[in-house]
């Protein structure tokens, strides 16, 4: 186990770097928090938003949680009557405002890594008579005790933000009997310790992204909590209602029971939360009071059902879906693989003019795309490319294989002293830092990133693609079906089916990743005959050449095909 100020060692002496550019110290910024009187004011966390520059505020992963959200939260806390309650990422101090006005008898210990956050929780309660401040990292914290409740918005740090000296992900995975991978982000490790520290009867309250739900590494996480019988509701907001201001992501509260002996209902009340629902519509939900509200949807779901789903967010939104007869993983029929990651795009994804003014050969590139606006439609064809390189847009990826000429020569060694070679990906290559990745071109593109649905594409080109497109190599190597699969992908039922599988942002804003494209259900091609194959790809033509000229495309043809090739699946 590291030292447990070891991370808050590390956190400052950034942070002292980033004060001597912005004027702001930490000293500096209490004294201005004291003076402003944070007790007086009606919206404090504006007030800190204000003294504190975003910088810092960013660094330390400080996004706060709404007025109404942190009611809710304390309300169900508050219904236990908790004379303990612990706050382990305290910030400016909201709920400790609102543990107090639900819950004035009990004792609250603030914990917080960074002295400005605790310096204004302080300043905002004014009268600190029964709270304990604790400066320090709550997942070093070696506070022995449990607490009748907790009630938490943890930092929302990424995995690579992390700066500790040992492996934070084991040591809390071995606390906590759980395996975790090392992508996990911050507020799962604060989940289960905040868990570990709530006494048998207790209540825990927890607002956190919604990603945990449809990423990978939040899988042994709802395990963990299914299995336990701990998880009682999930409060799911709709990525049209971005509650974290400054943070583009979705938001989620769990509210946690830990209950003293098993329950008998082990199902989990979901409610999800359309943008326009009201705060009183929301807490009637939660705590099973008031008529039903369009604007939200309530679900009891039961723990081994959900113990079944890969991602949860659609489920929460939609309700459970009926799996579609006829229909397969498109692992059955594809594998995946991201697309090319050159290490600085700029330097090794150039433009024609660029490289004729450098000097390079032809045979020292390749065609490639590497931003999804150059697409235009679903279809991307020799013409694109031309297009592309008539437009002298980025389209052509250096990828020396054989000795450098001169001109090339020199400018890698430009790349070497602007120290593109060292740089991770480029230095993990080997002596050969500017060769790419031998990928072969991949017949279909899966967008990364998308807001109005995922984006699948036929590479009629065969060109290669960077990571902003995903690559999708069929298993059958036949141009008739690789268009079958990118029409079906296209669909509408398979779109709708795929947003099981999909990790949804604030604003609406879709990801994907390699594995999760291998569960989308699509309709087994393996029985499909030629001529349904064709009909999916001059479906696959027609919905190109509308996307194109702006039409907005019936999508019936390309169902009915779609439809056509399942029903061919169950007739095999």
């Amino acid at each position: 186990m590291g030292r447990a100020g070891a991370k808050l060692a590390r956190l400052n002496s950034v942070l002292e770097l980033e004060a001597a550019t912005e004027g702001a110290s930490a000293t500096s910024l209490i004294e201005s928090l004291r003076a402003g009187r944070l007790d007086r004011s009606d919206d404090p966390e504006a007030h800190y938003r204000e003294i504190v520059p975003a910088a810092r505020r960013r660094r330390l992963s400080q996004y706060f949680t709404p007025p109404d959200v942190a009611r809710l939260m304390t309300r169900w806390i508050a219904a236990i009557a908790p004379r303990s309650v612990l706050d382990p990422a305290v910030g400016p101090g909201i709920f400790l405002r609102t543990v107090r006005h639900e819950c004035p008898e009990a004792a609250i210990t603030a914990v917080d890594v960074d002295p400005v956050a605790l310096a204004a929780a302080r300043a905002a309660l004014g009268d600190a008579r029964r709270v304990r401040f604790v400066e320090g990292d709550f997942l070093t914290w070696e506070h022995r005790g449990t607490f009748d409740a907790c009630i938490a918005n943890p930092p929302y740090l990424r995995h690579h933000d992390m700066a500790y000296a040992f492996d934070i992900h084991d040591a809390i995975g071995r606390r906590n009997g759980i395996a975790l991978s090392r992508l996990t982000n911050l507020y799962v490790l604060f989940i289960l310790e905040i868990c570990r520290r709530l006494r048998a009867g207790g209540r825990a309250a927890i607002v956190v992204p919604g990603e945990w739900m449809n990423a990978n590494f939040g899988t042994p996480l709802k395990e963990w909590l299914l299995g336990r019988d701990w998880l009682h509701t999930i409060v799911c907001y709709s990525h049209a209602a971005t509650v974290f201001e400054d943070a583009l992501t979705t938001a989620s509260v769990l509210l946690i029971e830990k209950p003293g002996r098993a329950r008998r209902d082990r199902r989990v009340r979901s409610i999800y939360v359309k943008e326009d629902a009201s705060r009183d519509a929301v807490e009637a939900a939660v705590f099973g009071a008031g008529a039903a509200d369009d604007r939200l949807l309530v679900q009891r779901l039961d723990s081994a059902v959900l113990m079944t789903l890969p991602k949860w967010e659609d489920a929460l939104a939609h309700g459970m879906r009926e799996p579609l007869a006829g229909f397969t993983r498109l692992g059955a029929l594809a594998s995946t693989r991201r697309g090319i990651a050159t290490g600085a795009n700029g330097f090794f994804h150039l433009r024609p003019s660029e490289l004729r003014r450098i000097g390079v050969r032809d045979a020292s590139t390749r065609a490639c795309v590497g931003r999804a606006a150059d697409v235009r439609g679903c279809v991307f064809t020799a013409d694109d490319l031309r297009g592309l390189e008539g437009g002298d847009r980025r389209c052509r990826l250096l990828d020396v294989r054989g000795e450098p000429s001169a001109r090339e020569r020199a400018y890698l060694a430009r790349g070497k002293r602007e120290g593109i070679a060292s740089r991770y990906l480029c230095a993990a290559r080997g002596p050969h830092w500017y060769r790419m990745e031998p990928r072969p071109p991949a017949p279909v593109w899966a967008g990364v990133f998308a807001r109005a649905g995922l984006r699948f594409v036929w590479n009629v080109a065969g060109v290669a693609n960077l990571t902003a497109f995903h690559c999708i190599y069929p298993h059958v190597d036949d141009p008739l079906f690789a268009a079958a699969l990118a029409a079906c992908l296209n669909s509408t039922l398979v779109k709708e089916q795929a947003l099981q599988h999909v990790r949804v942002y604030g604003a609406g804003l879709a990801k994907v990743e390699p594995r999760d494209l291998l569960e989308i259900p699509v309709p087994d091609l393996r029985a499909t005959p030629k001529a349904t194959m064709r009909r999916l790809r001059d479906s696959l033509l027609a919905l190109d050449r509308a996307q194109r000229h702006g039409r907005r495309s019936a999508a019936g043809a390309l169902d009915d095909a779609v439809r056509e090739a399942a029903a061919d699946a169950l007739r095999s």
